[in-house]
């Protein structure tokens, strides 16, 4: 029984020095195809590990993935082919990386559905080969997203602790940018990885996630991942420049400066956009830091190349100075934007309209009544332009006489309130915005022939009017009980 027992024992230390020497081997070879640049050295040594590993397809097919691995498809093709013809030689304990392996060649060489066919001969030769699943989803996404899922979705039955989601969510995301149909399953998919599972089964696929949920408003979701992603990687510019647009969105704008100092002088390999600019502009415009804004805002301006876009860094940067209070330089970007803009709206009038109502509110004299006076010629031109909006314009051309014209007793504002008065009444009180304006308008008419006209007959119907809509309206009661 001793003489058995020993030599059984010798016979497995056989195969097993057998087997770590055939595996050092093969790790000899793919190293030497890797790093060694002398062919002859590398021929010699993968020549010494094919002769010792000829029947096993998993060492050949190492052997070729290190050839594909250095782009001699040549050689890849050629043990590629031997692990294959091994594979199908054997009865019992078949292997699919030969077949995995020239199917990745095949996809190299820009032929999916070549690559496609070999994988499914991997997963027919090895049922269990996840790898040949996984690549078979990849390549069938350009045909049939929700089928290449659904072929994905077998591996959960082979390995419990494989990312399929994680591995559909790219399926998803990749067809996506194809077809926005398939982002929602994109974040479907992807919200059922946690972050740190997701980074290391693939980083990129944190970023993908991360993406897509700033591309869809879920700012607090993309937030979450970027920090996560610079956990691990503080100086990546990616996640920096994620955590800084989702920092803005979300209103957090000191943390958005955080990651404007982050990504412009902290991170690896940053290369600056035009929206890095804007974001670092909008976000000090938020704090009230206009000079930094305004700096920034110019940088992106420089990078612009069309009219449209050139138009909306100009806006910004009109916003900024009329912020700041400089409102002449305010006007002189704000005509510069409508001349560039494409696709000039009357809330783009209106916005050149406000700049001359805020200069006005910060004049006194002829320089404010000169203002008053520019914004109520936009109000006018609007009116004419935007008929349907001419209610809107009249309340605003009233307002701002108002500026110059607070006690009423010139009178400015009275032929808009009438025109306003007149436009509601034609059309009717549809809301509360419309509510508040005829208001208005009746208060100012009545208190001005009441007060200023010393009228009161002409002043009462605008209270009775007005009591009508705003039964306790305590000006229209107190003035209609002296009658």
């Amino acid at each position: 029984m001793k003489t058995i027992k020993y030599l059984f024992m010798g016979a497995l230390m056989t195969v097993f020095s057998g087997s770590a020497m055939a595996q050092t081997s093969v790790k000899d070879a793919v190293n030497a195809i890797k790093t060694n640049k002398d062919k002859a050295a590398v021929a010699s040594i993968v020549k010494a590990a094919v002769k010792e590993n000829k029947k096993d397809a998993k060492a050949l097919a190492a052997i070729g993935r290190a050839y594909l691995d250095v782009k001699d498809t040549a050689n890849t093709r050629k043990y590629g082919e031997m692990a294959v013809e091994l594979t199908n030689k054997a009865k019992t304990g078949k292997v699919g990386d030969g077949f995995v392996l020239l199917g990745d060649l095949a996809y190299f060489n820009d032929d999916p559905g070549a690559a496609a066919a070999m994988y499914q001969n991997a997963y027919y030769a090895e049922p269990n080969n996840i790898s040949a699943y996984v690549k078979y989803a990849r390549v069938m996404r350009g045909v049939s997203p929700d089928m290449a899922v659904e072929q994905l979705e077998k591996v959960r039955t082979l390995d419990a602790n494989f990312p399929v989601d994680a591995e559909a969510a790219h399926i998803y995301y990749e067809a996506a940018k194809k077809n926005g149909k398939y982002m929602q399953k994109v974040l479907d998919y992807y919200s059922k990885v946690t972050p740190a599972k997701l980074y290391d089964h693939e980083p990129s696929y944190l970023t993908e996630y991360a993406l897509a949920a700033f591309a869809n408003q879920k700012n607090d979701v993309s937030k979450e991942l970027a920090v996560y992603g610079l956990s691990k990687n503080p100086r990546n510019s990616g996640y920096n420049r994620l955590a800084l647009y989702n920092s803005f969105e979300l209103k957090q704008y000191d943390e958005a400066a955080k990651y404007v100092d982050a990504l412009f002088n902290k991170s690896d390999s940053v290369d600056l956009t035009a929206n890095d600019y804007k974001y670092a502009g909008l976000t000090y415009s938020a704090l009230k830091q206009y000079d930094t804004a305004i700096e920034y805002y110019n940088k992106q301006l420089a990078e612009c190349k069309e009219d449209a876009q050139k138009a909306a860094v100009i806006k910004n940067l009109s916003d900024a100075y009329k912020a700041k209070g400089d409102f002449a330089k305010s006007l002189e970007l704000y005509e510069q934007y409508l001349t560039l803009n494409p696709n000039v709206g009357i809330n783009d009038y209106n916005g050149l309209a406000n700049i001359y109502r805020n200069q006005a509110a910060n004049q006194t004299g002829a320089a404010q009544e000169a203002s008053v006076k520019k914004a109520v010629e936009i109000y006018n031109q609007m009116s004419e332009k935007y008929p349907s909006n001419a209610d809107f314009c009249n309340f605003m051309a009233a307002r701002t006489l108002g500026l110059i014209d607070a006690n009423q007793t010139k009178g400015l504002a009275r032929p808009y309130y009438d025109k306003l008065a007149k436009l509601i009444e034609e059309k009717g009180v549809k809301d509360d915005s419309d509510k508040a304006r005829i208001t208005e308008a009746y208060t100012y008419l009545g208190i001005y022939f009441y007060k200023i006209k010393n009228d009161s007959a002409a002043a009462k119907p605008f209270f009775e009017k007005l009591i009508q809509i705003d039964p306790e309206n305590p000006t229209a009661k107190q003035v209609l009980a002296t009658y």
